[in-house]
């Protein structure tokens, strides 16, 4: 049992043509509906920028975001520090210097349906990549706020998205303390110069330039 509303990008009806229309979203390729998983048309590449609405959706678990109360979001910054932090998306515009890059965020399932031999996993085409312009804080900024302790080897970040069942393990991925205070890793609340979709992690999205998508955690909540 879930205390999240119910899902409501889950499909009723298969589209013949495999090709559905989501909120904040153009029409793009249905892979799966829990959790969703959108894949870009090939000739949205032909811009060196792709844009929202058809930028990649990918998440690993079915209870996703659905409905966010910016007045009362935090993102708490816990553990091996000394001043635990819980921050306010206002924090986050005021009391840091704002940044921007552009940076390829790419699944590492990218063009698995032409594998020979094939493999488990979601049979992405070519279309499990793009490219936007990121803009937020570095993460670097937020660590030294918190005041990361001597001795800590890792930092761990988890989204706000669920699994179905208790039994499911939690999404975490991390880097090590030397990578996280790296200057070109994001914690970022804009995607070409907008809000981060919800189908694409809103509220905030970290950026790792570099590594693929699965470190780019979503609808970022803990660290």
């Amino acid at each position: 049992r879930s205390d999240y509303p119910p899902n409501p990008y889950i499909m009723k009806d298969m589209p013949a043509d495999g090709m559905v229309s989501y909120p904040q979203k153009a029409p793009m390729r249905l892979l799966t509906d829990r959790a969703p998983q959108l894949e870009t048309p090939l000739q949205v590449f032909k811009n060196d920028i792709t844009p929202n609405e058809y930028f990649f959706v990918r998440w690993h678990l079915s209870q996703i975001v659905t409905r966010i109360d910016i007045d009362t979001f935090r993102l708490r910054v816990q553990g091996a520090v000394n001043t635990p932090l819980a921050l306010s998306m206002n924090d986050l515009r005021t009391k840091f210097p704002a940044d921007s890059m552009v940076a390829l965020c790419i699944c590492s399932g990218n063009s698995r349906s032409t594998f020979d031999p094939k493999v488990p996993g979601s049979q992405w085409g070519n279309g499990a990549m793009g490219n936007a312009k990121w803009k937020g804080v570095r993460l670097r900024d937020v660590l030294r706020m918190a005041g990361v302790k001597a001795g800590a080897v890792d930092v761990a970040f988890s989204g706000m998205d669920k699994p179905v069942l208790p039994g499911t393990a939690a999404y975490v991925k991390s880097l090590t303390t030397a990578h996280a205070l790296d200057s070109n890793v994001l914690i970022a609340y804009e995607m070409n110069g907008e809000p981060i979709p919800m189908l694409n992690g809103f509220p905030l999205k970290l950026v790792v330039p570099g590594w693929y998508a699965s470190y780019w955690v979503g609808a970022l909540g803990n660290i």
